[in-house]
Order: structure tokens, then C-alpha cells, then sequence
């Protein structure tokens, strides 16, 4: 019956280190996880970023160009007005020339739609823009607004342009005609093939009718396209510059896309970044993530190996122990045998504790190796990745260090003493005074508190715990306190750590204290400090709870301890 009962906990302390190694290798998954989502999220945070600041150059290069168009626009109109004299327009413009690299000609058109002056061109005759919409649209106007038309051929030059039309009266106030600029499409985009940033990336110039009037490519449909089903539209309503995800209704091909509505024009710029461009970096991403966790689960899992075997001799030596003890006769010998023994398992106990950090080693190792891999890629962007992982393997070797020092709360407790609380919390304060020095917090600790008893060590990390937890929180506070005081209360003394920072909502008052338990991950940590806490406070007798009205309220921190004896 005896040895049943040994056999069972031979085989439970050995898979106790085979769990663990299952739970490491799980949390090392989980993180390489994370890593990889962070890691694609951060791609498209970057191609967002670049996808703006392409629009607001685009943007800037729009202005530019139909600020220039318009100002000639105006020049030649101010002078024909003058005189009505096409000659002398002739002149100014041999005078002024037109910029070629932006527009190809001016038209001059009559009341009738007749045109009387197309620079660099014959006028055909019989030619009439009557019927155009640009010249409908203008003679019906009621202001001097300037009219950019949808994109169309030129008669003339056979490319494609957009034209900047204005209206013109005649002095007895009533309808003269409209002059308009054409510029042609190809210069309002041409800058954005030459930026070799993908090449399904695309740059549009849409107007606010939602007609494309400018695109970098035009797709299967071909130019001039109405795109009344892009999201652009309802994003505009909302806020005159953004970002959204879409597949194109141009070319079905998905993108990022920064818009910017242009001022004094109605016209809106969009820049989009294909995702297919930078999908194959984070598909390298995802494959070095998810071989550096396959190595460190295989190295996990030899370790767990080693200690489940160590825990067996232990628990065999135990045996042979109390075997010993019942034959008197040979216990001097058998003594002399356990002694060897236990000074062998001992030194096998040092090496693998010492040794449980090579996990961690090797991964840092094979960083290296990857990083020479990658460089055939993206050199730039795979040595941060590298460094990124370097970052989680030390996070791991923090966590480890944590879930041991848990591990021991109860089991290795000094002996209780009573214990001066001002003189313990000053030493807990002197531990993180660098953090409270850095936010330049207002740190008030009552006087004369009373005395508590328990283990020195564990209570002092207590307090250095929930004063550093509280200066993680401060968020902007412009005037950061945190008190600390204590009352005795019914035989026993209550103490509190309050402070004026960010506060937590009252549904995660309990989950503060759970393991691995993190609210806002933008700070740094493991989440095991609080729980850390909890375990020390209720292995004195106590218990610990939160009092918060929430965001922005502060946090009070409250536990009891046992009153030191008389």
C-alpha cells in the first residue's frame, strides 16, 4: 500500500515539470503570436503612415498646378475683357508663355460657342462647343465659379485632359463667353510613377461629382470612371482628410488609401498602397516568429525532461531513505551510499537551474542567423524584427525569474517579526525612488503608523509593488500624489496606497489581481506584480481590495495586516 502510494507521487512530481513545460511552450506560442499581429499591424501602421504623407504631397502638387492654371486662366480672361481683341492675347501669351509641362493650350469661346482663339491650334471650321456641358454649366451660371470638367481625349492632341473653365461677361453685365485652360492628366499623376513605392499602388485625383479626373493607371475600365461606390465619399462626410482599407472599385485590387479634400478646389487626392506590396515581408515575419517558437518549445520541452527525471530520484532517494531506517544494521552503510547521493543530486539540481535560461540564450542566438537570412529582403526592417524578439526573450527570462519568486510565497517565508510600518515602507520607497523622481510624484506617508507583524522581505515588496504599479498609471496627471497610511482597525491594521492617476473602472476591480492580468498594455510589465501582491497579503492573513469611481478618478489600493503583539 505504501509503495502505491509512493508510485503516486513519483508520477504526479514528474508531471508536474512535464505541465509546466507545456504551459512554457504555450506562452512562448502565445507570444510569437502576439509578436507576428503586432508585427503585421505595425506594417500597416507604417503603410498608412507613408500613404498620408504621399497624399499630403500629392495634395500640395494639385494646388500647385491648378493654382497656376487658374491664375493664367484669370490673366488671359482680365485682358481679353479689355478689348475682346484675340490678337493681343496672342501677344501676351508669346509674352507670358504657357507652361507645356502643365497645360497644352487656352481656347477663347464666344457667346454662341463659337471658338475665336485656340492657342497653338487652327480653329476647324465649323467647330461649336454649344453643346458641351462645361459651356452649359458656365452660361447658366449665376457666379464666377471656376468649373474643372470631367477627363476626356483632346480633339487636337489626342491625350487625355481636364479643363479649367471660367465665364466672362460683356460689359452690359450679360453672358460673353468662357475661357478655358487644358491641362493634361498625365502631369498631375506623373510624379507618383516615379516613386517606385509598389507597382499596384495608385494615386487619384477624383472630383467632388465622384468622376476620376486624373489617375496614375486607370485599370481594365479606363479613364475617367464614376466611383460613386468608394468608401472616399462617406469618409468625407465625416472629416475632410483620413484613412480607410478597400479593394479598388477601379481595378478590384485592395489598398490603403490617405485621402485629402483640396482647398479652393472641387477636388479630393487619394494615394493607396497596395497590400499585396508589403503582404510578403509579413509573410518572412510570420515564418521567422514561428521558427524561433518551434526551437524554443523543442529546447522547453527537453528541460521539462530533465527536471521531471530529477524529481524522480529525489523521490526515489526519499525511499531508499526510509528503507534505510528500518535496517539498522546497514544504515552506516546506506548513510555513506544517501550522502553520495544526495551531493550528486545536488549538484544536478545547480546545473539545470542554472541552465534554465538557455532556452532563452539560444533564442538570442538564432536572432543572429536570421538576421543574415533576411538581408537578402529588407535588411532595415528585419534587423528590428531581431531586435523586437530580443526584446520578448528577455521579457520571458523576467516572467520566468516572476513565476518562480510566486511559486515560493508560502513555501519559503521568513519567521514573523514585528515590524515598524513608516521605517518598512520608507525602505520600500527608497527601492523605486528613480520612478517617483522621474514623474516627480507628491509622496505623502502618514506618521506614526502602527506596528504590523509578519515576514520583513515579502511586506516590503508589497509596498514597493503598489507604489511603482501606482507611478505606471499616472497618465498626464499635472499634479501626481500618492498617499500611503495605515489605521488599526479591530485587532488588526488596514493600510492603503492611494493615488490620483488613471483609475480603473469598478467591472475590473477584481481582475487586477489575476495572473498574466494586464489593462492597458501600454505600459510595461507582466501582470504578475498585483497578483504577486495578492498572494503575499493573504499568506499573512489578510485580504486586499481596490476602491476606484474609475477613468480618471485614482486608485486606492486597500489591505489588512496582522496587528504586531504586545
Amino acid at each position: 500500500m505504501t509503495g502505491a502510494k509512493n508510485n503516486s507521487l513519483n508520477t504526479w512530481s514528474g508531471n508536474q515539470y512535464l505541465v509546466t513545460g507545456i504551459i512554457l511552450s504555450l506562452l512562448v506560442w502565445i507570444v510569437s503570436y502576439n509578436f507576428i499581429a503586432q508585427e503585421e499591424e505595425q506594417r500597416f501602421d507604417e503603410a498608412a503612415g507613408q500613404a498620408h504623407r504621399i497624399a499630403v504631397f500629392f495634395e500640395r502638387h494639385v494646388v500647385g498646378i491648378f493654382q497656376y492654371g487658374d491664375a493664367y486662366l484669370k490673366l488671359v480672361r482680365r485682358e481679353y475683357v479689355k478689348n475682346y481683341d484675340t490678337d493681343q492675347i496672342r501677344s501676351l501669351m508669346d509674352e507670358v508663355p504657357l507652361n507645356k509641362s502643365i497645360a497644352s493650350h487656352i481656347t477663347i469661346i464666344d457667346e454662341n460657342g463659337t471658338p475665336l482663339l485656340v492657342s497653338g491650334h487652327k480653329i476647324k471650321p465649323g467647330t461649336t462647343a454649344r453643346d458641351r456641358d462645361y459651356f452649359q454649366a458656365q452660361k447658366s451660371a449665376t457666379g464666377d465659379e471656376l468649373l474643372v470638367s470631367r477627363l476626356h481625349k483632346g480633339r487636337n492632341s489626342g491625350k487625355l485632359i481636364v479643363r479649367l473653365v471660367r465665364r466672362f461677361e460683356k460689359p452690359n453685365g450679360e453672358f460673353g463667353g468662357v475661357i478655358f485652360l487644358a491641362l493634361e492628366a498625365m502631369h498631375i499623376t506623373e510624379f507618383f510613377n516615379t516613386m517606385q513605392i509598389g507597382p499596384k499602388s495608385s494615386a487619384t485625383l477624383v472630383g467632388t461629382d465622384k468622376y476620376v479626373r486624373s489617375r496614375s493607371s486607370y485599370g481594365p475600365k479606363g479613364p475617367g470612371q464614376n466611383i460613386s461606390g468608394s468608401q472616399i465619399w462617406e469618409r468625407l462626410q465625416e472629416s475632410p482628410q483620413g484613412l480607410y482599407l478597400q479593394t479598388s472599385v477601379v481595378d478590384d485590387i485592395t489598398r490603403y488609401y490617405a485621402y485629402r479634400r483640396v482647398p479652393d478646389f472641387p477636388l479630393v487626392v487619394a494615394i493607396g498602397l497596395s497590400v499585396d506590396d508589403f503582404q510578403q515581408a509579413i509573410e518572412a515575419a510570420k515564418l521567422n516568429h514561428y521558427s524561433i517558437a518551434f526551437l524554443a518549445t523543442l529546447l522547453i520541452a527537453v528541460t521539462s525532461l530533465f527536471f521531471s527525471r530529477q524529481r524522480q530520484l529525489l523521490m526515489q532517494i526519499e525511499a531508499n531513505n526510509r528503507e534505510l531506517e528500518q535496517r539498522a544494521d546497514e544504515i552506516e552503510v546506506k548513510n555513506s551510499e544517501l550522502q553520495s547521493q544526495n551531493a550528486e543530486l545536488e549538484r544536478f539540481n545547480y546545473t539545470v537551474s542554472h541552465d534554465l535560461k538557455a532556452p532563452l540564450v539560444t533564442i538570442k542566438g538564432f536572432l543572429g542567423l536570421l538576421q543574415k537570412d533576411a538581408n537578402a529582403q529588407d535588411f532595415g526592417a528585419m534587423e528590428r524584427d531581431a531586435e523586437q524578439i530580443g526584446v520578448a526573450a528577455d521579457q520571458m527570462a523576467q516572467l520566468l525569474d516572476e513565476l518562480l519568486e510566486l511559486s515560493r510565497i508560502g513555501r519559503k517565508m521568513n519567521a514573523p517579526e514585528n515590524l515598524d510600518l513608516n521605517q518598512l515602507v520608507g525602505e520600500a520607497v527608497e527601492r523605486v525612488s528613480i520612478q517617483v523622481g522621474d514623474k516627480a510624484i507628491d509622496l505623502r506617508i502618514a506618521p506614526d503608523m502602527p506596528a504590523v507583524r509578519g515576514d520583513p522581505g515579502r511586506l516590503r515588496e508589497v509596498f514597493q509593488n503598489l507604489i511603482d504599479n501606482a507611478t505606471k498609471f499616472m497618465d498626464d496627471q499635472e499634479s501626481p500624489c500618492i498617499e500611503i497610511g495605515a489605521t488599526r482597525e479591530n485587532g488588526e491594521v488596514c493600510c492603503f496606497v492611494h493615488d490620483n492617476g488613471a483609475g480603473i473602472e469598478p467591472e475590473y476591480h477584481d481582475r487586477v489581481f489575476d495572473l498574466f492580468e494586464r489593462l492597458d498594455t501600454r505600459t510595461e510589465g507582466t501582470g504578475i506584480g498585483l497578483a504577486l501582491v495578492k498572494r503575499i497579503v493573504e499568506v499573512h492573513g489578510g485580504r486586499i481590495w481596490i476602491e476606484s469611481d474609475g477613468k480618471g478618478q485614482g486608485t486606492a489600493f486597500r489591505f489588512t495586516l496582522p496587528a504586531a503583539e504586545s
